[in-house]
C-alpha cells in the first residue's frame, strides 16, 4: 500500500484578504467613534466660551448625584433680577482666593446669596455677593474633564498624546481588499499595491463615516438630556429640603404654649408645631419657609411678600384674656403690616380683630387690644432697620407690656380684650382707620421666626431669657 505524504490546505489569499480587510474596517470605524465622539463634546464644552459662556470642571461630589467630578459644566451670564432658588450657580468661591464654586441657589437675603450642595446636608457657611456671580449652569458635559483630576499629570498627558497617535493612524487606514501583494491592509510596507476603490470600498467607507457622525450625534442628545437633568432634577434644593429637618435647631417649648412654629422644617406649606400640640399652620401663596443651617442666628425663618402670604391656624377658640404673643421679626418694610393677632375670619379680613402686634408705616411696633374702646402700646423707637428684632406682647390682670429685644418698651393698665371666638393670625389681617397708626399695607412684608402664642402671660425675665437665647 502507498502512502502519499498530505498537508494542512493554505488559506487562500483571498480569504486572508477579506478577513484583514473587515478587521480593518472594525478597528478604523471604531477609532473614527471615538473621535468624533471626543471632538464633539470637546466642541461641546468650548464653543461656548466664545460667547462670553463659562466653562468649568468639576472637582468634587458636593453636586452629586446630577453632577459628578470629572463633569464640564458651562454657565451663562445672568443678571441678578433674573436669580431664582433652584438655579445651579458658578461662582466665585468666597472661602477660597482664585477659586470658583458650582452650588445650587437655596434663597437670596439682604446679605447675599444662600448656596447648597445637593449632596451636602447643610446650606454654605458663607454667603455669596450677586456681585460675585459668574453664570448659572446651562449645559453639562460627563466626564469629559476627569482627565484634569488625575495624579501624575505628566505621566497622564503622555498616555492621552499617544493614545490619540493610536487613534488617529486607526481612523486614516485605508479600507479596500488588498491585493495579491500585500495581504495584511494595516501592514505600511513601501510595497503597497494601490487598488482602484470597489463598490465594497465606498459602502464600507460610508458606513464608517455614518457611524461616526451618528454616535457623535447621539452622544451630544445624551449631554443635552444630562444637562437637563442636572440643572431641572428633583435634587434641587427646593425638592430636597423639602422632607428635611433641622432637629439641630428645636428647642424647648414651654408647656402653657398654645403652638410654637419655629420654621424648622425646610421648604414646605405647613408650619410644624414645635409645642406638640399638633395645631400645625398652614402658608398661603405668598409665605415661603426659606432655608438656614445649624449655626447660631442662622436658622430657617418664614418670609411674607406683603401681598398675599399669611399663616393660618385650623383651631376656632375663645379670645383669651390671658396670653403671651411673640415673633423674631427682620423687615425694611415702609407700609406697615400685621405680624400676629386674633380675629373671627380664618384666612379673609376679620370684622372682629384684636390682641395684635402690627408694625406702622414709619417702623415702630404697635400692641392693641378691644374692649369698648381701642387700647394701644406703641414703642417709641422704629425697627424696619433690616436686623432681627424679637417682639413681646402679654395681657394679664396686671395689664398690657410690650417688650422688644427682652425689654419692657411700653405698658398699660387695661386688663381686658374683646369678648369673641376666632383664629391666631400670622402675616395680615384687618386694622381699621379706628387703630392707631394704621398702617398702609395689611399685609406684613418681611422674615419672621420662632411665632409663639403662649396660654400665660410671661414675667419679664422669662421675656429677656428667650432673647439672650436668640433664634
Amino acid at each position: 500500500m502507498t502512502t502519499v505524504a498530505t498537508s494542512p490546505v493554505a488559506a487562500s489569499p483571498q480569504v486572508r484578504s477579506d478577513l484583514s480587510f473587515w478587521g480593518a474596517l472594525c478597528l478604523a470605524t471604531v477609532a473614527r467613534v471615538v473621535l468624533t465622539t471626543a471632538v464633539c463634546l470637546l466642541l461641546w464644552a468650548a464653543v461656548p466660551a466664545l460667547w462670553g459662556w463659562s466653562p468649568t470642571t468639576v472637582v468634587s461630589g458636593s453636586m452629586a448625584p446630577a453632577i459628578a467630578a470629572g463633569d464640564v459644566v458651562v454657565a451663562m451670564p445672568v443678571d441678578v433680577d433674573d436669580l431664582d432658588a433652584g438655579q445651579v450657580l458658578l461662582v466665585d468661591d468666597p472661602d477660597r482666593a482664585g477659586a470658583l464654586r458650582l452650588h445650587r441657589l437655596v434663597d437670596t437675603t439682604d446679605e447675599g446669596l444662600r448656596l447648597r450642595g445637593d449632596a451636602n446636608a447643610d446650606v454654605d457657611s458663607s454667603l455669596v455677593s450677586t456681585e460675585a456671580v459668574r453664570g448659572v449652569g446651562v449645559l453639562l458635559v460627563p466626564a469629559i474633564g476627569s482627565a484634569m483630576l488625575w495624579q501624575g499629570g505628566d505621566r497622564v498627558l503622555g498616555v492621552l498624546v499617544v493614545s490619540l497617535v493610536v487613534l488617529l493612524l486607526l481612523a486614516a487606514t485605508r479600507l479596500e481588499p488588498t491585493s495579491d501583494d500585500v495581504v495584511d491592509p494595516l501592514a505600511l510596507s513601501r510595497h503597497r499595491a494601490r487598488t482602484p476603490p470597489t463598490g465594497r470600498t465606498r459602502v464600507a467607507r460610508a458606513a464608517g463615516a455614518v457611524l461616526a457622525v451618528v454616535a457623535g450625534v447621539a452622544v451630544l442628545f445624551v449631554v443635552v438630556g444630562s444637562s437637563h437633568a442636572a440643572f431641572s432634577a428633583t435634587t434641587s434644593t427646593r425638592a430636597t429640603l423639602a422632607t428635611s429637618r433641622f432637629a439641630c435647631l428645636d428647642r424647648p417649648v414651654a408647656a402653657q404654649a398654645r403652638f410654637a412654629y419655629q420654621f424648622n422644617d425646610g421648604v414646605g406649606t405647613t408650619a410644624r408645631d414645635a409645642s406638640g400640640n399638633g395645631r400645625a399652620g398652614t402658608l398661603t401663596q405668598g409665605a415661603t419657609i426659606r432655608s438656614g443651617t445649624c449655626a447660631a442666628g442662622a436658622s430657617p425663618y418664614a418670609r411674607f411678600d406683603g401681598a398675599t402670604g399669611q399663616v393660618t391656624t385650623a383651631q376656632m377658640i375663645d379670645g383669651p384674656q390671658v396670653f403671651t404673643v411673640e415673633t423674631w421679626f427682620r423687615t425694611t418694610t415702609t407700609t406697615g403690616g400685621k405680624l400676629i393677632g386674633f380675629g373671627n375670619s380664618q384666612s379673609g379680613a376679620s370684622s372682629q380683630y384684636d390682641r395684635h402686634l402690627y408694625l406702622t408705616d414709619r417702623g415702630t411696633l404697635i400692641f392693641g387690644v378691644y374692649s369698648g374702646t381701642y387700647y394701644t402700646v406703641e414703642s417709641p423707637a422704629a425697627y424696619t432697620d433690616g436686623a432681627w428684632h424679637l417682639a413681646t406682647a402679654t395681657l394679664s390682670s396686671s395689664g398690657m407690656a410690650l417688650y422688644v429685644d427682652g425689654t419692657l418698651v411700653g405698658s398699660a393698665n387695661q386688663a381686658a380684650a374683646e369678648n369673641a371666638r376666632g383664629y391666631w393670625r400670622i402675616g395680615y389681617d384687618a386694622v381699621s382707620v379706628s387703630w392707631a397708626s394704621t398702617p398702609t399695607s395689611k399685609y406684613y412684608r418681611g422674615d419672621l421666626d420662632d411665632t409663639t402664642v403662649l396660654d400665660v402671660a410671661s414675667t419679664p425675665a422669662e421675656v429677656s431669657a428667650r432673647y439672650s437665647a436668640g433664634r
